[in-house]
């Protein structure tokens, strides 16, 4: 007779087993702060220190993310503080675009994407001025200093955005392909003598072939990280 607690202890490996083979099937977020102490600090206007936010693709299927230079990508990476009482978000502050177009990344499956920002307040970027640093903060922080919970946030902002190129949408094939498929080259057939009934009638050109164009479709389903201690 089989021990109870060994079954027990099978069927939890089997139903774990599945579980982590679900979640390797999908896409992922991680948020990764490189830190010297037992937590990581954030917010900390004296230090250059970056988050990581990975994306990693365990999809069988080629994903596409926008740069996060342009507009499209830039608003797309978020973050959630926890406190003991409220959830913050600290997301990207209103910004004007001189020059601005759609650009996007390739994530092949079994490959990750890093985006690495310093996750401080925008008053803190202008004290870098000074080293040549020009990037741009976060709003949203609460005005406390404690032990946090904080996770990252992937959502593009515009499903309409979700096209990374406009003219993949339009499918630019000359007309004039078609005209004498269509029409039978009646013009040029009225410039000829009657056809014999030996001869076999001219058939009509058929059609180029049209080029299949694959649309490359920005991934567009939220990803969330999973919660971490922080000193805030």
């Amino acid at each position: 007779m089989i021990d109870l607690k060994l079954l027990c202890f099978f069927l939890f490996l089997f139903v774990s087993s599945a579980s982590f083979s679900q979640n390797e099937k999908g896409m992922s977020l991680e948020l990764s702060i490189s830190h010297s102490g037992k937590l990581p600090l954030v917010n900390d206007c004296s230090s250059l220190n970056k988050v990581h936010v990975i994306i990693h693709n365990n999809t069988d299927s080629t994903q596409y993310f926008y740069e996060d230079w342009n507009s499209y990508g830039y608003y797309n990476i978020s973050f959630e503080i926890k406190t003991k009482d409220s959830i913050y978000e600290v997301v990207r502050p209103p910004k004007l675009w001189y020059r601005n177009f759609k650009t996007h990344y390739i994530l092949n499956p079994n490959e990750s994407l890093v985006f690495s920002y310093p996750l401080v307040d925008t008053a803190c970027t202008f004290k870098w001025r000074k080293n040549r640093i020009f990037e741009d903060g976060w709003i949203g922080f609460p005005l406390i200093s404690d032990t946090v919970e904080i996770r990252a946030i992937y959502q593009l902002c515009r499903l309409e955005d979700s096209i990374p190129d406009e003219s993949i949408e339009r499918l630019n094939y000359r007309a004039d392909d078609y005209i004498d498929y269509l029409d039978g080259d009646i013009e040029s057939e009225q410039k000829k003598e009657p056809v014999k009934k030996t001869q076999k009638p001219k058939q009509p050109a058929a059609p180029k072939k049209i080029p299949y164009i694959k649309q490359e479709i920005i991934f567009n389903k939220p990803l969330i990280s999973e919660w971490q201690k922080v000193i805030l």
